[in-house]
């Protein structure tokens, strides 16, 4: 019995400590994964080929975060990844389910975060607005069109995100973007067709507070 009242003692202790999540100055390390998930109907191609369209696939990679609080509410978010990989598909016409080209890309973004609750809160949710710059490479024209590439994109990132403090200074994190990713197809017979693929992009991570 007097080892049970100690245990729940320390336990209430232990509970009734604070756990200081952001001050200004600290430096937050998030990894874990990252899925880019396209809009629908990226790109009308009926002009090409009449009644169709293009889709482009989701995609899975790791991913990697910095952020650098300038206050405890004010933080400052590099977001990286390793590179994404989509196919554009045809819908409809007569290129209905045929792979049209193949991309990788990379979609490093820049945020500011804003974070609403006290600094002593365990529970730190956010909303960020940021800067993407997406430029891709070793595409692939699958169907034979003549595609030489598609052009390097820039566009704004809405952002909103929560972490949980375990402690002092590891967490959990779940966080949602809406990127701004527009291009054009450079070359062949799509030459300057715009390609809007506007995606949701979700991570969920582990991290570190130094």
């Amino acid at each position: 019995m007097k080892l049970l009242k100690t245990l729940l003692a320390t336990a209430i202790v232990t509970s009734a400590i604070p756990v200081m999540a952001y001050e200004a100055g600290d430096i937050l390390v998030k990894a874990g994964v990252v899925t880019v998930m396209p809009k629908d109907n990226n790109a009308d191609t009926s002009h090409l080929f009449p009644g169709s369209k293009l889709d482009i696939d989701n995609d899975t990679q790791l991913a990697l975060a910095g952020i650098y609080m300038v206050t405890s509410k004010i933080g400052v978010e590099v977001l990286a990844a390793t590179p994404f990989t989509h196919t554009a598909k045809g819908d409809g016409g007569a290129i209905d389910g045929v792979d049209i080209v193949t991309t990788k890309h990379l979609p490093p973004t820049v945020s500011v975060q804003y974070y609403p609750m006290a600094s002593d809160s365990a529970i730190q949710p956010y909303v960020g607005l940021g800067v993407n710059h997406t430029f891709f490479f070793d595409e692939e024209d699958d169907a034979n069109v003549g595609t030489k590439g598609l052009k390097t994109s820039w566009g704004l990132a809405y952002s909103a995100g929560v972490d949980y403090m375990i402690d002092d200074h590891w967490l959990i994190n779940t966080a949602l973007w809406k990127v701004d990713i527009d291009t054009e197809v450079k070359g062949g017979a799509a030459d300057g067709l715009e390609v809007e693929i506007d995606p949701l992009v979700w991570m969920v991570a582990c991290g570190y507070k130094f």
